[in-house]
């Protein structure tokens, strides 16, 4: 007997470490690690096993929920995951060594080549697939030694699904001989697919508050905004959309007054209201609610001059060169950088201390790395044309990355054509000084990941910006940044100030400060990401001076909220992070 109940012990141990039951993660392919950091490794891999410089892959992580499985891979070398050598992954997606194709030990049923961009489901035939197939979408585009991408479960082959088992076997082989193969041993391992329901993040294509200004970046895909054959989809867009200042690229045909006038008959100026227009006489034009009153060429690109009355504007419309020309790229950021510096200092758009800048547009940033470096930090290649590197914000750090997330699906894609080679992946930006502007509700619209009620209600339809461009329509709405400091108690605002809350992050319970500059009648109220009202803190009449009211949020999931704070006949909003 104590043998029997030994043997089973042993046995319910070695099935316990082989299979991997682990809880779904909140994943977002946006090339931001840091939710892979609660996902332990699938398996301990070893470094220096790969042969002849070929890629040796030091991490692999797994997570899944019901609609999605997700990888993380770390390696030991800077490489374009869509480009040869690469890696490609096998699937054993009914975990039968018996069925698909034989390799160590494992019957895989799909292979895919991230750097061949092909691959095929092993079946009763081989059946060819693309990465749009399998709903492939990876991040970074740009070069580098770590990636993360996801593909979906729900994908059939010969009529049947081909996730039928709830445990797959998989592992990813760099180059096809001499590589790494991770994990080292694929058939001692299982993962379980996680049932947890796959949610997407709070959904809201409005603004957070109306005097927000909403910014929105278009390549419109060779003047197809001006096709009237789709003109249809792009009205509907613009409308869902409603934006104060857009960034049109690939606009070769057509001026920024034409332009103008076809956002005219979109979205009808009111009262007071008109579109201003730029165009230095390339792709790169600028449509906007306020007055253009300076532009100039940037080496193929655009820098314009807004009035927004209580301050300046530089926005600089962006569509370097493509593909694997990254010389001519590098050379255009290092140009666009270089004008900021100048423009700073005096020597271009003569630009006051904390005169907020943007960079938005087509970046094409689908080489090296280098290239987001410069655009971010000011580190620039070419010193000797292009002058010294510079912190280009003007608290001396880098510009922000909005990275706006596609609703309704945990990625932030941008460009999406399902007749490519390559799949969904970022290539456009909205880049901005985050010193004196604070980035408020932002998203990559891809309208076929919208459900039929946000569709309807936002009066879209499933296929609007797949017709429009390849493409997204990328969103920004900004705001002066709020100062974060405190007002001792014996001192009085001139307005109305609402502080950081802290701490920020905070799990569950917060303090909320604020300053008003009278007695009068105050609300402070929580939302959520969809404008749904979670809390009302305070609904009274208050004096003047410093007040804090503490927020427990012990009911509430974890996301971002945001405070609107009323009184003295203003608004205020501010945001905080709950993490639990």
């Amino acid at each position: 007997m104590y043998l029997y109940f030994r043997s089973v012990l042993v046995l319910s141990l070695f099935f316990l470490l082989n299979q991997h039951l682990l809880p779904a993660q909140s994943i977002l392919i946006d090339e931001n690690f840091s939710d892979w950091d609660s996902v332990p490794s699938y398996s301990e891999e070893m470094s220096g096993d790969a042969d002849g410089g070929a890629i040796d892959i030091l991490d692999l992580k797994v997570s899944s929920d019901s609609e999605y499985i997700y990888f993380y891979i770390s390696t030991d070398q800077e490489f374009l995951l869509q480009d040869n050598p690469g890696l490609t992954i096998l699937i054993d997606s009914d975990n039968n060594p018996n069925t698909g194709q034989s390799f160590a030990d494992i019957g895989y049923d799909l292979r895919y080549n991230l750097g061949g961009r092909s691959g095929e489901i092993l079946g009763t035939a081989s059946e060819e697939i693309n990465s749009y197939d399998i709903g492939l979408v990876s991040a970074p585009t740009v070069s580098s030694d770590t990636f993360e991408f996801k593909i979906d479960r729900n994908i059939m082959s010969g009529g049947n699904e081909l996730f039928a088992s709830q445990t797959i076997k998989f592992a990813f082989r760099t180059q096809s001989s001499n590589g790494d193969l991770a994990p080292d041993n694929p058939i001692d391992l299982n993962y379980i697919l996680s049932d947890e329901q796959y949610q997407s993040g709070p959904i809201s294509l409005d603004k957070l508050n109306p005097e927000d200004i909403r910014v929105l970046s278009y390549n419109v895909l060779r003047d197809n905004l001006f096709d009237t054959n789709v003109q249809a989809p792009f009205e509907r867009i613009f409308k869902a959309i409603d934006p104060d200042i857009i960034g049109l690229q690939e606009v070769y045909n057509n001026s920024g007054a034409e332009a103008a006038n076809l956002i005219e008959t979109f979205l009808p100026s009111e009262n007071g209201e008109s579109w201003h227009h730029g165009d230095v006489g390339n792709d790169n034009l600028i449509v906007s609610r306020f007055p253009v009153i300076d532009q100039k060429a940037v080496s193929g690109n655009a820098a314009y001059l807004l009035d927004l009355s209580s301050t300046k504007l530089l926005v600089v419309v962006a569509h370097p060169p493509c593909c694997t020309n990254d010389e001519g790229r590098q050379e255009e950021f290092d140009a666009i950088m270089s004008f900021i510096r100048d423009s700073q200092s005096g020597l271009e758009f003569n630009l006051a201390k904390d005169t907020p800048i943007l960079i938005i547009g087509d970046m094409n940033l689908v080489g090296l790395n280098r290239q987001v470096e410069t655009l971010l930090s000011g580190d620039i290649a070419d010193e000797g044309r292009f002058g010294p590197d510079f912190n280009p914000d003007w608290d001396g750090t880098s510009f922000e990355d909005t990275r706006p997330e596609n609703p309704g699906s945990p990625t932030t894609f941008t460009w999406y054509n399902q007749n490519s080679s390559f799949s969904a992946g970022r290539l456009d930006y909205i880049v901005y000084s985050g010193s004196v502007w604070e980035i408020q509700n932002s998203f990559s619209l891809f309208t076929p990941a919208l459900s039929d009620d946000m569709l309807t209600e936002n009066g879209l339809q499933k296929d609007d910006t797949i017709v429009a461009s390849d493409h997204l329509p990328l969103v920004a709405d900004f705001r002066p940044k709020m100062s974060t400091s405190i007002l001792s108690p014996s001192e009085t605002p001139s307005d109305i100030k609402l502080h950081q809350n802290f701490p920020n992050p905070f799990n569950p319970t917060t303090t909320i400060r604020y300053s008003l500059p009278n007695r009068g009648m105050v609300t402070l109220e929580v939302f959520g990401m969809t404008g749904r009202k979670i809390a009302n803190l305070v609904q009274e009449v208050q004096p003047a001076g410093e007040h804090a009211v503490t927020w427990e949020a012990g009911n509430e999931a974890s996301g971002l909220y945001f405070i609107r704070l009323s009184a003295n006949k203003k608004t205020v909003t501010g945001k905080m992070m709950l993490l639990k």
